[in-house]
């Protein structure tokens, strides 16, 4: 019996020893994964390693397993550009950082982006973004989460309904604003204002359709400004390249 407890007690504290050694581990490698930013391009688009350490550099000051995980992910989604993070042990003692983060797919009222979430985010500089379309709605301002999703959900929707036919055609909407009046004017290639106003949009952006199947499409090189206010035709301004004129197109019909 003395024996046997001698040898149980041998074994308690081996178990004690390794569990002690277990909980005293230091973390090792921190595995970052998903990440887009650059510790050298300051301000570039996503989170770089650098930040990302920095936020949970308090949090794995810790044994390895003595780690408190949910702390840490919570860390991580501070960052501006962190949607959702994943964070798990690795055998032995590697910490696995999985990053998702936000894509950009537009400039939104100038000092945001839009995500393809449709969720807003504020970039360190949106002059980094000018590739992407700018969308400005001034349908007041948002009094709440569910009117501003409102505002953003149909803002996306009028911009697919626009851009599509005009892919199409080869051309791209740079820029798409509403009023407080809910008037809609595109702008097309960095160099066309269409002006479609705030009554029976869908009509009169037809209207203009019809008109890129003819010759008229050719004329989009000069032009600088069409006026789709019209219940028949369209009011064009030439500008670029050229003298600057007027003209009005009248009876445009369309399907």
């Amino acid at each position: 019996n003395i024996f046997a407890l001698g040898i149980l007690s041998l074994f308690l504290g081996g178990f004690l020893s390794v569990f002690n050694f277990m909980a005293e581990m230091p973390t090792g490698e921190i595995f970052i994964s998903g990440q887009t930013g650059s510790d050298l391009h300051a301000g570039r688009q996503g989170a770089s390693e650098k930040e990302l350490l920095s936020l949970v550099e308090k949090d794995v000051g810790e044994g390895f397993w003595q780690l408190n995980l949910e702390d840490i992910k919570q860390a991580l989604e501070t960052h501006a550009w962190v949607r959702q993070a994943e964070v798990r042990r690795e055998w032995p003692n590697r910490l696995f950082v999985g990053i998702d983060e936000y894509v950009p797919v537009a400039r939104w009222n100038d000092y945001y982006l839009l995500t393809t979430t449709g969720e807003l985010i504020m970039p360190k500089s949106i002059l980094l973004f000018n590739y992407l379309p700018m969308l400005r709605d001034q349908g007041g301002a948002a009094q709440n989460e569910f009117s501003e999703a409102k505002q953003i959900k149909d803002m996306i929707a009028w911009f697919n309904f626009f851009q599509r036919p005009l892919i199409a055609q080869g051309l791209n909407i740079t820029e798409q604003s509403r009023t407080a009046q809910g008037e809609i004017t595109l702008v097309i290639d960095d160099a066309i204002r269409l002006v479609l106003g705030a009554e029976d949009i869908k009509v009169r952006f037809r209207r203009l359709l019809a008109l890129l199947d003819t010759p008229f499409k050719e004329k989009l090189a000069v032009i600088n400004n069409i006026d789709l206010r019209y219940a028949n035709g369209i009011a064009v301004k030439e500008g670029r390249s050229m003298p600057q004129s007027s003209m009005y197109i009248g009876q445009v019909k369309h399907h």
